[in-house]
Protein backbone atom coordinates (compact mmCIF):
# COMPACT_ATOMS: atom_id res chain seq x y z
CA UNK A 1 0.00 0.00 0.00
CA UNK A 2 1.98 3.03 -1.22
CA UNK A 3 4.67 4.90 0.64
CA UNK A 4 2.53 5.89 3.62
CA UNK A 5 1.29 9.15 2.10
CA UNK A 6 -2.24 10.00 1.07
CA UNK A 7 -1.18 12.69 -1.38
CA UNK A 8 0.55 11.75 -4.60
CA UNK A 9 4.19 12.82 -4.82
CA UNK A 10 3.59 15.76 -7.18
CA UNK A 11 1.20 17.29 -4.63
CA UNK A 12 3.84 17.22 -1.90
CA UNK A 13 6.11 19.35 -4.10
CA UNK A 14 3.57 22.22 -4.14
CA UNK A 15 3.70 25.09 -1.66
CA UNK A 16 1.45 24.41 1.34
CA UNK A 17 -1.09 27.07 0.40
CA UNK A 18 -1.55 25.52 -3.04
CA UNK A 19 -1.93 22.07 -1.47
CA UNK A 20 -4.53 23.50 0.91
CA UNK A 21 -6.59 25.02 -1.90
CA UNK A 22 -6.67 21.72 -3.81
CA UNK A 23 -7.51 19.72 -0.67
CA UNK A 24 -10.39 22.11 0.06
CA UNK A 25 -11.85 21.36 -3.38
CA UNK A 26 -11.84 17.57 -2.92
CA UNK A 27 -14.76 17.33 -0.52
CA UNK A 28 -17.45 18.69 -2.79
CA UNK A 29 -20.49 20.77 -1.89
CA UNK A 30 -22.45 19.61 1.15
CA UNK A 31 -25.47 21.83 0.68
CA UNK A 32 -26.98 20.35 -2.51
CA UNK A 33 -26.85 17.29 -4.71
CA UNK A 34 -24.52 18.19 -7.58
CA UNK A 35 -23.70 15.00 -9.53
CA UNK A 36 -21.62 16.77 -12.17
CA UNK A 37 -19.47 18.53 -9.59
CA UNK A 38 -19.21 15.22 -7.72
CA UNK A 39 -17.83 13.53 -10.87
CA UNK A 40 -15.28 16.34 -11.17
CA UNK A 41 -14.25 16.04 -7.51
CA UNK A 42 -13.82 12.26 -7.87
CA UNK A 43 -11.48 12.93 -10.80
CA UNK A 44 -9.58 15.45 -8.66
CA UNK A 45 -9.24 12.88 -5.88
CA UNK A 46 -7.84 10.35 -8.33
CA UNK A 47 -5.15 12.69 -9.64
CA UNK A 48 -4.10 14.00 -6.21
CA UNK A 49 -4.35 11.03 -3.82
CA UNK A 50 -3.43 7.41 -3.43
CA UNK A 51 -6.56 5.28 -3.27
CA UNK A 52 -6.84 3.51 0.10
CA UNK A 53 -9.94 1.51 -0.90
CA UNK A 54 -10.36 0.79 -4.63
CA UNK A 55 -13.66 -1.01 -3.91
CA UNK A 56 -15.24 2.17 -2.53
CA UNK A 57 -16.91 4.77 -4.76
CA UNK A 58 -15.08 7.74 -3.16
CA UNK A 59 -12.62 7.84 -6.06
CA UNK A 60 -14.60 5.86 -8.67
CA UNK A 61 -14.05 7.64 -11.95
CA UNK A 62 -17.18 8.65 -13.80
CA UNK A 63 -17.10 10.35 -17.19
CA UNK A 64 -16.07 13.98 -16.79
CA UNK A 65 -18.96 16.42 -17.12
CA UNK A 66 -19.14 19.29 -19.54
CA UNK A 67 -18.32 22.76 -18.30
CA UNK A 68 -21.94 23.76 -18.93
CA UNK A 69 -23.20 20.96 -16.66
CA UNK A 70 -20.81 22.02 -13.90
CA UNK A 71 -21.74 25.67 -14.36
CA UNK A 72 -25.45 24.91 -13.91
CA UNK A 73 -24.72 23.31 -10.53
CA UNK A 74 -22.37 26.02 -9.28
CA UNK A 75 -25.27 28.35 -8.51
CA UNK A 76 -26.23 25.94 -5.71
CA UNK A 77 -22.76 25.95 -4.13
CA UNK A 78 -21.34 28.42 -1.69
CA UNK A 79 -19.01 30.94 -3.28
CA UNK A 80 -16.29 29.80 -0.90
CA UNK A 81 -16.41 26.20 -2.12
CA UNK A 82 -16.82 27.21 -5.79
CA UNK A 83 -13.69 29.36 -5.62
CA UNK A 84 -11.68 26.56 -3.99
CA UNK A 85 -12.76 24.28 -6.83
CA UNK A 86 -11.94 26.86 -9.50
CA UNK A 87 -8.55 27.69 -8.00
CA UNK A 88 -7.77 24.02 -7.39
CA UNK A 89 -8.33 23.37 -11.10
CA UNK A 90 -6.11 26.36 -11.88
CA UNK A 91 -3.25 25.02 -9.75
CA UNK A 92 -3.53 21.56 -11.27
CA UNK A 93 -3.67 23.14 -14.72
CA UNK A 94 -0.34 24.84 -14.07
CA UNK A 95 1.39 22.26 -11.90
CA UNK A 96 0.33 18.69 -12.71
CA UNK A 97 3.27 16.75 -14.16
CA UNK A 98 1.10 14.95 -16.73
CA UNK A 99 0.36 17.42 -19.56
CA UNK A 100 -2.89 15.68 -20.53
CA UNK A 101 -4.25 15.99 -16.98
CA UNK A 102 -2.98 19.57 -16.71
CA UNK A 103 -4.78 20.42 -19.96
CA UNK A 104 -8.11 19.04 -18.70
CA UNK A 105 -7.85 21.03 -15.46
CA UNK A 106 -6.69 24.19 -17.22
CA UNK A 107 -9.54 23.96 -19.75
CA UNK A 108 -12.08 23.74 -16.92
CA UNK A 109 -10.42 26.70 -15.20
CA UNK A 110 -10.21 28.86 -18.34
CA UNK A 111 -13.77 28.00 -19.34
CA UNK A 112 -15.01 28.79 -15.87
CA UNK A 113 -13.36 32.21 -15.66
CA UNK A 114 -14.73 33.04 -19.11
CA UNK A 115 -18.26 32.09 -18.02
CA UNK A 116 -17.87 34.33 -14.96
CA UNK A 117 -16.48 37.22 -17.06
CA UNK A 118 -13.17 37.10 -15.16
CA UNK A 119 -9.59 37.30 -16.32
CA UNK A 120 -7.46 34.20 -15.77
CA UNK A 121 -4.44 34.51 -13.52
CA UNK A 122 -0.99 34.04 -14.92
CA UNK A 123 1.28 31.53 -13.23
CA UNK A 124 3.19 34.42 -11.69
CA UNK A 125 0.02 35.93 -10.24
CA UNK A 126 -0.98 32.56 -8.82
CA UNK A 127 2.46 32.12 -7.24
CA UNK A 128 2.32 35.61 -5.69
CA UNK A 129 -1.21 35.12 -4.31
CA UNK A 130 -0.49 31.72 -2.77
CA UNK A 131 3.02 32.31 -1.50
CA UNK A 132 3.76 30.47 1.73
CA UNK A 133 4.65 32.70 4.66
CA UNK A 134 6.63 30.08 6.58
Amino acid sequence: MGDGKVQLEWMAALPWKQQSVILSALRGPDSHYCPHIKALTKWLRGITQNNADPDHKYMKQDPLPSLDDVDQELEYCTTHYALHLMHGLEIIGYKHPNPAIADVARNYYLGWVALQHLNPETLGQLEDRLKDQR
